[in-house]
């Protein structure tokens, strides 16, 4: 074991794991509150595979809320135990049955997604009494709405010795999970909300107005040059339509969400994980699964649906003690929710003016280079080519294209707010929501629906809401108006 923690690069514990690897070697039920990043996974794993006979049978069960996630902590328990000759076996959905059960009839250790676990239960394809169970990002459950076949898995284990249980957050519904689950457990707090985001992490916001975002976000990645980044995005849809965007500008880049099939999200994690791309776009469901090394940058395309989101959309970089940046888009309309961020995660987000495109010769080319390097030419580019070289009718119309490349690199238009303009912004914003202005003042709002609805159109958001989907996320973010002179907060249902 001492050998495996070596290799692993493991030093000094981290918080989490100096109180809880103790306190799991005694025997004892532990409930943890810590934040992904923290070295969590160890912190159970360890101490679970220290207290193990290795006799074959499946002695621990690990649940976890996604298949990222039960990828990403499989890869850390299989590291810690390779030399112990324990397997891992790891079952999430869309995938064999008969693989699985293959793959847990050899296991020492599972690590499951709640669905496809329960159902391996349910159906009885597998018959199994586990020493350990873990439960994995507790709050995260919860809000995918998994609490309940949660409970249905645990009295799959009545005969368990030890029971654990982590979270990054501690709402009620988890409070009382747990002491349904546990048995006179200890209380383990670290990092709690206002300090997760780290100080390695450099946090930068940029004003703009909606239609900016896709000039902004290249113009963030140009002025960047990330070594490998992340953005997120809120929805599928504008995952893959953002993807496509920056494909075309030249980027190596690919999509992640909850919408694709298995084996191509385990192939686009592979691939960013072996440098073959650059930029990540991805959902919100990915922060919990993603542990990448060497992310120096995470970009948010959209400001987040909470403060929590962000919390782990950031802590994709700046990981194992490095240094890292996240940089956020916010329109004006958004200020609220930035407000709320910074209030509720205790992270001080600097103001940054968006960065002019450079006019440095020896980038511009290396830039370029480096976006041609690996451009496909295939007969319809081609043919497409020498069309609009012919109806161009111009012999230099190679040069004046490259020519038309350097104008727009070294254009001096601008994108997003000045600081003298965002300070005015949030001026203007102090003075309407202390004074109701004179027009509205002492009258009844005679249609309020209608003044928010007028209100989102002008901001440029799609019609219609957003509806939940299959990933944690998709969900309206919280809006204010102003109407009457009052502010109305617009606040999840659910």
């Amino acid at each position: 074991m001492a050998r495996a923690v070596r290799e692993a690069g493991f030093r000094e514990p981290s918080p989490i794991q100096a109180l809880a690897i103790p306190a799991i070697l005694e025997g004892k039920d532990v409930v943890g509150q810590a934040h992904t990043g923290t070295g969590k996974t160890a912190a159970f794993a360890l101490p679970i595979l220290e207290k193990m006979k290795g006799d074959g049978s499946v002695e621990a069960v690990i649940i976890v809320p996604t298949r990222e996630l039960a990828m990403q902590v499989a890869d850390e328990v299989y590291k810690f135990s390779r030399l112990l000759n324990i397997r891992t076996a790891t079952v999430y959905g869309g995938t064999s049955y008969r693989r699985q059960i293959q793959h847990i009839d050899n296991a020492g250790v599972i690590v499951a997604t709640p669905g496809r676990f329960l159902d391996l239960l349910d159906s009885k394809r597998i018959d199994i009494s586990p020493r350990f169970a873990v439960l994995d990002e507790a709050d995260e459950m919860l809000n995918m709405g998994f609490l309940e076949d949660v409970r249905r898995i645990f009295t799959f284990m009545k005969n368990r010795e030890q029971t654990l249980m982590f979270s990054a957050t501690m709402p009620d519904e988890i409070r009382d999970l747990a002491e349904t689950l546990t048995r006179k457990p200890e209380f383990i707090e670290v990092a709690a909300e206002k300090t997760v985001s780290n100080n390695k992490i450099k946090q930068h916001y940029y004003v703009v107005d909606e239609h900016e975002r896709d000039d902004a976000i290249i113009r963030l990645i140009d002025f960047a040059n990330p070594r490998k980044a992340i953005v997120f995005c809120r929805t599928k849809r504008e995952t893959d339509r953002l993807a496509d965007h920056l494909r075309a500008q030249g980027y190596k880049v690919a999509g992640l969400h909850g919408d694709m099939e298995q084996r191509d999200r385990r192939q686009v994690m592979m691939d960013f994980k072996k440098h073959k791309f650059e930029i990540l776009v991805a959902t919100d469901v990915a922060a919990r699964g993603i542990d990448v090394r060497g992310v120096s940058h995470v970009f948010n395309y959209h400001i987040p649906f909470d403060p929590e989101s962000y919390v782990h959309r950031i802590g994709r970089t700046g990981r194992a003690n490095r240094d890292g940046m996240a940089m956020m888009l916010v329109t004006p309309h958004e200020f609220h929710e930035l407000d709320r961020i910074q209030k509720e995660t205790g992270s001080k987000l600097d103001l940054q003016e968006m960065p002019r495109s450079s006019k440095d010769w020896p980038e511009i080319l290396k830039n370029l280079q480096k976006r041609i390097s690996d451009v496909n030419i295939d007969n319809d580019l081609k043919k497409k080519f020498s069309e609009a070289r012919a109806k161009s009718k111009d012999e230099e119309f190679s040069e004046k294209l490259f020519a038309a490349y350097l104008t727009l690199q070294t254009e001096t238009s601008t994108i997003g707010k000045t600081r003298g303009e965002v300070e005015q912004l949030l001026k203007n914003r102090a003075s309407i929501d202390e004074t109701p202005s004179k027009s509205n003042r002492g009258q009844k709002t005679k249609n309020p629906r209608s003044a928010s609805k007028r209100s989102n159109r002008s901001r440029g958001r799609h019609d219609g809401p957003v509806r939940r989907g299959t990933e944690r996320g998709e969900v309206p973010i919280p809006t204010v108006e102003t109407v009457g002179g009052s502010r109305i907060v617009a606040r999840k249902l659910y």
